[in-house]
């Protein structure tokens, strides 16, 4: 773990949100964009403090600390994005059982950066919600995070059920799980998984880009 990475870890643990916004803007000013921001220093930092809560270096309430501080730091870097009719639009959600949101809102900061006209729902979201979202604001894509092994079963039948009614959807999926692992139910032409958020940035860069030329 490089400098960095220990002292934002450290100001997280701390909920030291200010010295987190001026690590951020120090970044910013040395010519780290946000993407390699949130890959190289935020990511990292929040592996770390997983890693620390496993084995039992912190407590319940340190992570819970640590937690709400990188969400209102996030919150804090809103990215402001022009959408309108023709912008794609993409649903984003953790599944029922899934409590770790963040890497989903980086994920989420990135579809604004591109322009995508997004919903976010968060966290532990029930399929047939999902389902019924889907139906009423017709999404291009939706873009799902998962951490846990123990809830891949509920990752399957959130796709069947999607793929069920809407056949023709765009399904992306991330997180933690996605890099360490190859799941062959993954493996179809209507879904795409992703290592890491510069994955994801040229996916939608070209999506929309393709787009525009179906347009022309």
């Amino acid at each position: 773990m490089n400098q960095l990475v220990q002292t934002f870890t450290k100001s997280i643990l701390t909920g030291d949100v200010h010295a987190l916004l001026d690590f951020h803007s120090s970044s910013i000013q040395s010519k780290m964009d946000e993407i390699n921001f949130y890959e190289k220093v935020v990511k990292p930092s929040m592996y770390r403090i997983g890693e620390l809560w496993e084995k039992n270096q912190i407590t319940v309430a340190d992570e819970h600390l640590a937690t709400a501080t990188l969400k209102y730091l996030l919150a804090s870097l809103y990215t402001p994005h022009v959408i309108n009719e023709t912008s794609p639009k993409a649903l984003l959600f953790c599944i029922e059982g899934e409590e770790h949101s963040l890497g989903l809102e980086m994920a989420h900061e990135v579809f604004k950066t591109n322009d995508w006209n997004t919903r976010f729902l968060g966290s532990n979201v029930p399929i047939k919600d999902i389902v019924t979202f889907i139906q009423s604001w017709e999404p291009h894509t939706v873009a799902i995070s998962i951490g846990m092994t123990t809830e891949l079963p509920r990752l399957k039948e959130c796709i069947q059920e999607i793929e069920k009614n809407h056949p023709k959807m765009n399904i992306l999926i991330g997180g933690r799980l996605i890099s360490h692992y190859t799941l062959s139910f993954l493996e179809t032409d209507q879904i795409t998984c992703f290592d890491d958020l510069f994955e994801l940035n040229k996916y939608l860069a070209d999506f929309s880009q393709q787009m525009i030329s179906l347009k022309v």
